[in-house]
């Protein structure tokens, strides 16, 4: 989350302010001194600490001038002080600013790293344990066809049923791991399939609803940008699969005219508790962290019994981090 800094004040307003005080100033003593011209003040003064002379009132004038010039000393060291702190303030928002930004591209990062291992392992999943699986299935197949109605035939059908099974475990691994239809088909495609298999799971009704869109194409985006809008929609499915108690969810993907990206998926459960924030388990930290990674928004909308709303927007050309 940035830091809110506070908003510089315009040279031309502080010049102004400045022009006013001396203004006001030259006021004050042109003042003063007709009024001492007109009644005398000095000789008014001057009279009067000599009949009080046993008081030693004729030397409150120059006390009070040396009393004036310590009040503007004390004044300027102040103002000095202030200007100071001013400046180790501002030194250590730049500081701060600077350690939020390198945060940012540090978790950026990571998430880039963490994508690509994903990808590798799921591509050897699939070139390895798919493989294996599948010539597992096919010997058992002959075997059982070779010895039909006998022992060994059941038991190769029973070794062909656990391959079928481990392929069915490995396929979903891949799927989680790193979703083939995001590198062959697209963003769009990949987000429907992963609300039509969620809402088979679930019961959950699941609407996908694109809005098309010239620049940019969400099938022009990077991968970065785009395995983010994919982890956040299923990061927010699964949120809603355990916590919401919903019946239907709308997921919405738009391109707005500033060239963000805007995705927002929203559901009609139960929402947050009134006066209650988000909970750690909810996995809103990590969506937090990507979206902060790539230098979006993420906010939420909820009422008590009117569901929850995510709204996220993500910068359509994000920067990437600088090689180290």
């Amino acid at each position: 989350m940035p830091i809110p800094q506070p908003s510089p004040q315009p040279a031309t307003t502080r010049q102004g302010r400045t022009r006013r005080d001396l203004v006001a100033l030259v006021l004050a003593v042109g003042l003063y001194w007709t009024l001492a011209t007109r009644l005398e003040l000095f000789e008014v003064v001057s009279g009067f600490a000599q009949v009080h002379e046993s008081w030693q009132l004729d030397e409150l004038p120059l006390t009070l001038l040396v009393l004036s010039l310590g009040l503007t000393w004390f004044g300027w060291r102040r103002v000095q002080e202030a200007r100071a702190a001013l400046h180790e303030r501002t030194i250590a928002q730049a500081e701060v600013a600077a350690l939020l930004a390198q945060n940012r591209d540090l978790a950026q990062r990571l998430i880039l790293a963490q994508e690509q291992e994903r990808r590798t392992l799921a591509r050897e999943l699939h070139d390895e344990l798919g493989q294996h699986c599948t010539a597992m299935r096919a010997e058992a197949r002959f075997i059982q066809q070779a010895h039909a109605h006998t022992a060994t035939g059941d038991s190769a059908g029973r070794i062909g049923a656990s391959a079928e099974r481990l392929y069915g475990l490995v396929k979903g691994m891949l799927n989680r791991l790193r979703p083939p239809a995001l590198d062959s088909l697209g963003l769009e495609m990949a987000l429907l399939e992963l609300c039509d298999g969620w809402e088979q799971q679930t019961g959950i009704a699941c609407r996908f609803m694109p809005t098309p869109c010239q620049t940019p194409s969400p099938h022009d985006l990077d991968d970065a940008t785009a395995v983010t809008l994919y982890r956040l929609v299923q990061e927010a499915l699964t949120n809603v699969a355990r916590h919401a108690q919903a019946q239907q969810v709308w997921v919405n993907l738009t391109c707005r005219g500033d060239g963000c990206l805007h995705l927002q998926v929203k559901d009609d459960g139960q929402g947050l508790p009134e006066g209650t924030p988000p909970r750690h388990g909810l996995g809103l930290i990590g969506m937090q962290e990507r979206v902060a990674a790539l230098h979006g928004t993420l906010q939420l909308h909820s009422q008590p019994g009117q569901g929850l709303c995510i709204d996220i927007t993500l910068p359509s050309l994000p920067p990437t981090p600088s090689a180290p």
